[in-house]
This record gives structure tokens, sequence and C-alpha cells, in this order.
């Protein structure tokens, strides 16, 4: 026979161990509810150093709420494609090259300015070179239809100049560089590290640099118009995170470096130069990006009005995208400092 004691000490172990059921029941169902809750979004990017804070947030843990897979995608149509298809829900571009893109029916809107490049892209030349009238009749190498492109074409036509008044070399950056160094071509427009490379050679020279030309090479950070409409806190996370980010490197650059460069493959110094010629977007640069002028337009506006124009007269953009229809700021706009 059970004693007295046992007795009644026994209601009271069973309710502990009910209680100890009842708390592991509520973990497990409180972790797989939280586990439900947090969303994946996945991102494509690709190795230049314009995008390595989304890396550093990453590293830092700043996409509070969920989840970033990112995966790089070096070729802009595959990037492209697995955008499109919805493989990825973001991805990273740059806007006149994106204008190119949407105006093809790329269902994805602007919802974030990651940087200006500035220096980071520019034309090398002979020494005998020196102003963009001079280019005319030379050969010039460039990597067609990307961002080295447009800066060509958009000097060329401030100068009331045609791309057919050069002798093109359509090549990769890297080729482009590579050629001038060999002695193949007059010009190059590539960016770092040919440009140093080139630069330091002695019959070349930097004709001028992106940093000349602010506002004209812009990296932009786009969504799927779906997801961007069904997702919008997925969206808002991730923009918190790249601006966490980009504070964290302008108060701790010595901490933020050694992770940035990692995750480019590239070694401190290599990314201390390419660095130089990139402007991180914070939040206030943003606001001031997409936000028209009184009477006037938002520089984003203006940007995509003129890839509109010089696209469209080489016959890549046969109808002109209006940047209202490719403007995704509202997330970044509705943020405070």
């Amino acid at each position: 026979m059970m004693s007295v004691k046992k007795a009644c000490m026994l209601p009271v172990i069973l309710l502990v161990l009910s209680l100890l059921c009842l708390a592991c029941g509520t973990k497990e169902h409180s972790a797989g509810g939280t586990q439900a809750e947090v969303k994946t979004f996945h991102v494509a990017t690709l190795t230049w150093v314009g995008y390595a804070p989304i890396y550093l947030a990453q590293e830092k843990g700043y996409f509070d709420g969920i989840k970033v897979e990112l995966e790089k995608i070096e070729d802009t149509p595959a990037r492209r494609a697995a955008l499109a298809s919805g493989n990825v829900e973001g991805s990273v571009d740059i806007l006149d090259s994106f204008t190119n893109g949407a105006a093809a029916g790329l269902p994805a809107s602007v919802v974030l300015k990651l940087d200006d490049s500035m220096g980071g892209d520019g034309i090398v030349v002979r020494k005998s070179i020196n102003s963009i009238h001079d280019l005319r009749g030379k050969t010039v190498a460039y990597p067609q239809g990307l961002p080295s492109h447009f800066f060509l074409l958009a000097l060329l036509n401030e100068a009331g100049m045609k791309i057919t008044d050069v002798e093109s070399r359509p090549m990769e950056a890297d080729q482009a560089g590579a050629a001038f160094v060999s002695g193949t071509v007059d010009a190059a427009v590539t960016w770092e590290p040919w440009l140093s490379k080139a630069s330091a050679m002695p019959d070349g020279k930097i004709l001028t640099t992106s940093r000349e030309t602010p506002g004209l090479i812009v990296d932009v950070f786009t969504v799927r118009n779906d997801y961007l409409r069904d997702n919008p806190e997925v969206v808002r996370a991730f923009v918190r995170g790249w601006l966490r980010a980009v504070e964290f490197w302008k108060t701790n650059p010595k901490e933020a470096a050694p992770i940035m460069a990692s995750s480019m493959g590239l070694s401190e110094p290599e990314f201390a130069q390419m660095v130089a010629g990139v402007g991180y977007a914070d939040l206030a640069n943003n606001q001031a990006f997409f936000t028209a002028s009184p009477g006037g337009a938002s520089p984003f506006a203006k940007t995509v009005d003129r890839a509109n124009q010089i696209w469209g007269r080489e016959g890549l953009i046969k109808i002109p995208i209006p940047p209202g229809k490719i403007d995704g700021s509202a997330t970044v706009l509705s943020l405070k400092p």
C-alpha cells in the first residue's frame, strides 16, 4: 500500500510533469510558428564591390525577420532570366541597363539605390588624346550593352557625336583594358583595376571617369513587381539591412572592410583600391535620389529618361518606359532617419 506521503506527492509530481510537457509543447509550437513566419528572400548578385554591403548585412545579421539567400550570377541575361522566372525575387542591376530590360518586359521595379560610380568607370586613352572630340576616328574598346557602353554613348552625345564617329571594338571590360595595354586600341572604356593599370603606362592616361559625371552610372536593387506587391514587409526588411550595413561601413570601416573584401574574393588592398571609386547610398542619398524637385523630376526619373533616349537612339529600346512604371521607391521613402 502506498504511504500517505507518497500519495500526497503524486499529484504534485504529475502537475510538474504536465507543466514540463506543456512548456516543451509550447516551445516547439512557438519555434515552429516562428519558423513558418520567417520568409526567405532569394537575391541575385554579382562580383562587384558596389554590392559588398549586402554581404556585410548578412554577416552582421542586419536582415531582421527574414532569411536572405544570395546567389552570384555574373551574367546579366542569366540574372534577369532568374528574376523574370521567379527563381529569385530580387536582383542587383545598373539603372540604365535595367531600363533597357524593363522596356523589353522585365516585370520588376527599382526599390533602392545601392551606389554611385565615383571614378570606378572611365576611359583610358593615348596621351595624344585630350578630349572626347579627339576620339573621332580612333579605335575604342568597350563592353557592348553594359554601363561602360552607356557611359561612352552619353559622353559622345554631350560632345555632339555618335558611336559611328569612332571605330568600335566591342569586347569585355577586362579584355578592353588588356587590349589598351597591349597597344591594339587607342582607347578603352573599362573599370578598375584596368583604369589604374592602363593609366600607369608611359603612353597612357585617364581621359575621364564617372567621378566627373555623377548620377550617370547608378547601381540599384530591383524586385519582381508581384513579390513587391505581396511581400512589402520582406522588401522593407532587406532595405533596412542594406542601410544598416552602409552606416556600419561608414563608422567601422576597419571591421567592415575584411568582411566585404572576402565576400568579393579580393584582398583588402584590392578592395580598398576598387571601393575608392564607389559611393554607397545611405537613406538620405536614397531619399534625395527618388524625390522630385519642385516643378521638376527626380534624379531617378532623369536617369531613366536619359537611358530611354540613349538606348533608343541605338535601337535597343523600341518604346520608352515611363520612370513611374519602374519606380518602387515607396519602401525606402517611407523609412524615417
